[in-house]
């Protein structure tokens, strides 16, 4: 059979070359994916050539058969190179059937590219069925040697394990759910494959405080290992029992068990053995640094475990009383107050709308109205019956954070992207965290503009200025490019606005932004007896107070440390709280609760707080002052507040819980009504929780 008869024959081969090459010298996302075709040579030498018409050109394809006489043994090599995006796979995989309809002798090369592009795409959480799709395609019919799988592993690996993804905060979890996908020979030798890289690299010894940057990923990764059942469970704690009780590889294992309780927690309660089980619970009371304190409480929060009242970082016992002087000693002590006389928190009753987690809410007090916004992406308008009045559907973000500018009936929001609904199109790309804005029309909200911030990675808080002006201030994380070679890196900064100093709101720009926060900022508040003035908290433990006039900080509450900086906690702000000049309240991952006075404001070397105080030894997530004068409703991991501040010794009521005696879930965000006597309270669970102070 003559080489050019074959070929001429297969006008099948002709017009999908034809098509390959058109379609891939148009694609701006190509990669190379070439094939080598072995076809039997008999008969004399020959040249032959095709001659193919697409887009109004013609392509000349042709076909070197090699000179002078050949033995009938010899084989021709045919050599077809094609530039091939992602898309194209379908049709490159028709190519590669009508090949091997001609020829066994088929190979591939290249596709390491392909695959790295393909892999990519699942950082959208809707591409999965159809990145599963193609990958299977590429492995099962380019499998013609073991480097195709050798080059999709390492893919893989550069693409999952890639550093950029945990400075975006990108989860590698919709990556890891490709593996069970895969068909059984790959998905049985990535497991292989896979495992003891992820294990590998969290067994490296590691100081406590090493940055959990440099293997967060892994942590996450083992993770989803276990939910996909690729390792079992009994195995995973048994792992990381024994790295929790080196303290070169503690801070890995906390990370791992972390993630594991996350991803894996019907696993951990159902399927894992209660030895095993006690065994960690023992280990993890034997992990006593402070650089974990948030890490356990979760942990021990979510698998009902409690440990000593000594927790994390040493003795916490209080003093049975203290006093304060004129120098402002601390009075770490409380009064936890269980009679009847005194007033508390008294469960009502649940509203219920949210599909997931509610993360803020917002009252309007001049039309008894509550806003709520969660995960799922809708705003909740409540009536004061607990009756659904209008949803709003934030369409691609969900809200993190709202408050109302009262005076001029604005709803402002901050706006998180949905991952599940990240765009359209093949290159789908998360949409920029948002501002949106809302006015008040009749008994509901319209929306009246919204502001992306396409510099920034995060909105993470926002509060309206009170007074006349129609002002608010944000905390923001900007995405910035170092200036030493080191590449992007992340700026955080407080950010002041006026809404009337740009014709849309499309267009604000920030009229100040203080970038003196060397971290994550988590909230602001106001500093109600000056509307110039406002307060913000953040992850690097400092409380700072800014005046929209000047422009730098004014003031910082809190002490000098040995690092040489003033910090008001030992871990991270959660949340800030102002009423008057000697009643302000901060919270952090430290336990703690803070009361501020601030006549005694310094502006470098900070001030010390009036009292402080430690409710049940976990994580407080939220103060909101009311339920009286002195009073703030509090909530931690494990538990809702009252605390009377009126006296120098803080005292504290657990709120009474349901008539059904069901558990609270943890509350993220708390709001006052009704003159601060009725509370909301919503979270985990996706209800609103009412209570009565009475």
């Amino acid at each position: 059979m003559h080489a050019s008869a074959s070929l001429l024959a297969s006008p099948r081969l002709a017009f999908l070359l034809l098509r390959l090459c058109s379609c891939s010298c148009s694609s701006s996302s190509s990669s190379c994916c070439a094939a080598t075709l072995l076809l039997p040579l008999t008969g004399p030498s020959s040249r032959a050539g095709v001659w193919l018409q697409g887009r109004g050109e013609y392509h000349h394809i042709v076909f070197l058969l090699g000179r002078g006489r050949v033995s009938p043994l010899a084989l021709m090599k045919l050599f077809i190179e094609v530039e091939l995006s992602p898309d194209e796979i379908p049709l490159a995989t028709e190519l590669f059937r009508t090949l091997r309809a001609l020829t066994d002798h088929v190979k591939t090369r290249d596709t390491g590219k392909l695959f790295q592009a393909l892999i990519s795409r699942l950082e959208d959480g809707t591409q999965l069925e159809r990145v599963s799709n193609e990958v299977a395609t590429l492995l099962t019919d380019t499998m013609s040697s073991e480097s195709t799988l050798e080059e999709f592993q390492a893919a893989f690996v550069a693409v999952v394990f890639n550093h950029d993804l945990v400075l975006r905060q990108q989860s590698v979890v919709p990556f890891m759910f490709l593996l069970p996908r895969l068909p059984d020979h790959a998905k049985s030798r990535m497991r292989d494959f896979l495992i003891p890289k992820v294990l590998k690299h969290l067994t490296v010894k590691r100081p406590v405080e090493a940055s959990r940057m440099d293997f967060f990923a892994h942590a996450e990764a083992f993770a989803a290992l276990v939910n996909l059942e690729f390792v079992s469970i009994n195995g995973a704690i048994t792992t990381i029992i024994t790295l929790l009780r080196k303290p070169e590889t503690r801070c890995a294992a906390v990370t791992m068990l972390g993630k594991t309780v996350e991803l894996c927690l019907q696993q951990l309660t159902e399927k894992c053995d209660p030895s095993t089980l006690q065994d960690l619970n023992t280990a993890l009371q034997n992990v006593t640094e402070d650089a974990f304190q948030y890490d356990i409480n979760y942990i021990e929060e979510s698998m009902g475990w409690s440990r000593p009242l000594h927790g994390i970082g040493g003795s916490h016992d209080i003093p049975s009383s203290a006093s304060l002087t004129s120098q402002g000693d601390l009075n770490k002590g409380m009064s936890m107050d269980s009679s009847s006389t005194s007033s508390g928190l008294h469960a009502l009753e649940s509203y219920s709308g949210h599909r997931n987690t509610i993360f803020a809410m917002s009252y309007d007090e001049k039309r008894n109205q509550l806003i709520s916004g969660g995960k799922d992406g809708t705003l909740i308008v409540w009536t004061s019956d607990g009756q659904v009045a209008e949803t709003v559907d934030m369409a691609r973000h969900y809200a993190c954070s709202m408050d109302i500018q009262s005076s001029h009936q604005t709803l402002l929001v901050c706006g998180v992207a949905k991952e599940e609904n990240s765009g359209s199109g093949n290159n789908r790309l998360l949409p920029p965290p948002c501002i949106h804005r809302y006015a008040a029309v009749g008994r509901g909200w319209k929306e009246q503009g919204m502001l992306s911030k396409e510099s920034s990675k995060l909105v993470s808080c926002i509060k309206a200025l009170g007074g006349v002006e129609h002002a608010f201030v944000t905390g923001e994380t900007f995405h910035t490019s170092s200036h030493e070679g080191g590449g992007p890196r992340l700026d955080e900064r407080v950010c002041y606005y006026d809404i009337n100093s740009a014709s849309s709101f499309a267009n604000l720009q920030p009229v100040r932004q203080y970038t003196e926060h060397e971290d994550l900022i988590t909230c602001v508040s106001l500093f109600p007896p000056n509307h110039n003035l406002f307060m913000s908290g953040s992850r690097d433990s400092s409380v700072r107070v800014w005046d929209r006039r000047v422009e730098r900080c004014v003031g910082m509450f809190g002490s000098m440390q040995k690092n040489g900086r003033v910090q008001a906690h030992e871990s991270m702000i959660t949340c800030l709280d102002a009423i008057d000049t000697n009643l302000i309240l901060s919270a952090g991952m430290d336990t703690r609760v803070l009361r501020w006075d601030f006549r005694s404001l310094a502006n470098s070397g900070g001030s010390a707080p009036v009292s402080s105080l430690q409710l049940d030894d976990s994580a407080v997530l939220k103060v909101s002052l009311g339920g009286g004068s002195n009073s703030a409703a509090v909530s931690t991991l494990r538990g809702l507040y009252l605390v009377d501040f009126s006296s120098a010794r803080p005292v504290a009521r657990p709120a009474e819980p349901f008539k059904d005696g069901r558990r609270i879930g943890r509350y993220h965000d708390l709001k006052w009504a009704n003159g601060r006597s009725l509370l909301y309270a919503a979270g985990d669970d996706m209800r609103i929780d009412v209570y009565s102070l009475r």
